[in-house]
């Protein structure tokens, strides 16, 4: 009976994003993606006979999907992990299905296993999506697939003490007073702390978009205080129905209040850094 081959390395990296109707913020998840697959950095080498099989693979079942496909990845190097992106909401399959559907189609023989999965959280607030949804989602992968993968769930993107460094740039390039620092927020008890903790590192006030206190009452105390130059960071990975919506509530308190300079910078996606701190959380 022939040994199996244990896979000591990744064969399989999944970005996990929320997912959303518009657009702008899939074609943003794909970029990001697109980006990572490029970057990541891949230390073991396939075996020769493995390589050949999924080659085989991809000639005989070319797949499709919103990102870097399995099959343009497997056929271009066989040597070259595959990278997806999948979502949690918004689209017709859950999650656990859109990454067991990816994993069958790999069809990998009897002596190989198991596949090793990463599994990537591109989410920036440890809340009940990151603490609660997706290990539930993840722990309906292995029923479908048996022993024959295992998987590795990162900490998620908003974790990592780099994005600091990232706002911290953001933010140079544009003469402000005092910043607010902006996020959807999370009610999950404690899902905010960090971010809390970022703004005051950042010399920031906090605001939030769902909850108090939000972004027009920061800025109503910010004025009543004196501050005339004022810049809003958004802690939003991309531009969405969410960021539109933000950007018309500024320019309404603008009209309102001319003799003050409210900026609004960028979403973190325009940032080429952010795939750097998602190569950095795989190693963590």
């Amino acid at each position: 009976m022939a040994s199996r081959t244990t896979l000591n390395f990744p064969l399989c990296y999944f970005l996990v994003f929320h997912g959303s109707s518009d657009p702008r913020s899939q074609a943003a998840a794909e970029a990001l993606t697109a980006e990572f697959s490029q970057k990541v950095v891949y230390s073991c080498q396939v075996p020769q006979a493995l390589g050949a099989t999924l080659k085989q693979v991809a000639l005989e079942a070319p797949l499709t999907s919103c990102t870097a496909s399995l099959a343009t990845a497997i056929h271009a190097d066989a040597e070259q992990p595959v990278v997806q992106a999948v979502y949690l909401e918004c689209q017709p399959l859950p999650l656990h299905q859109q990454i067991a559907t990816q994993l069958q189609k790999l069809q990998l023989p009897p002596h190989v296993a198991p596949i090793r999965c990463v599994i990537l959280p591109v989410f920036l607030l440890q809340g009940v999506h990151v603490m609660e949804d997706i290990p539930a989602e993840l722990s309906l992968v292995q029923p479908l697939l048996g022993t024959s993968v295992h998987m590795t769930l990162t900490p998620h993107l908003g974790s990592h003490p780099g994005l600091r460094r990232i706002i911290t740039e953001q933010m140079a390039t544009v003469p402000a007073e005092v910043w607010v620092l902006l996020a959807h927020g999370s009610r999950r008890p404690g899902a905010n702390h960090p971010l809390e903790a970022l703004a005051e590192a950042l010399g920031a006030v906090v605001a939030y978009w769902s909850m108090p206190p939000d972004l027009e009452s920061c800025l109503t105390d910010l004025v009543s205080q004196g501050f005339t130059q004022i810049g809003i960071a958004p802690f939003f990975l991309f531009p969405g129905a969410i960021t539109d919506a933000i950007a018309a509530t500024i320019h309404q308190f603008s009209l309102h209040t001319p003799a003050v300079k409210l900026t609004l910078i960028q979403p973190l996606n325009t940032c080429p850094e952010l795939t750097d701190l998602l190569l950095d959380l795989i190693h963590k």
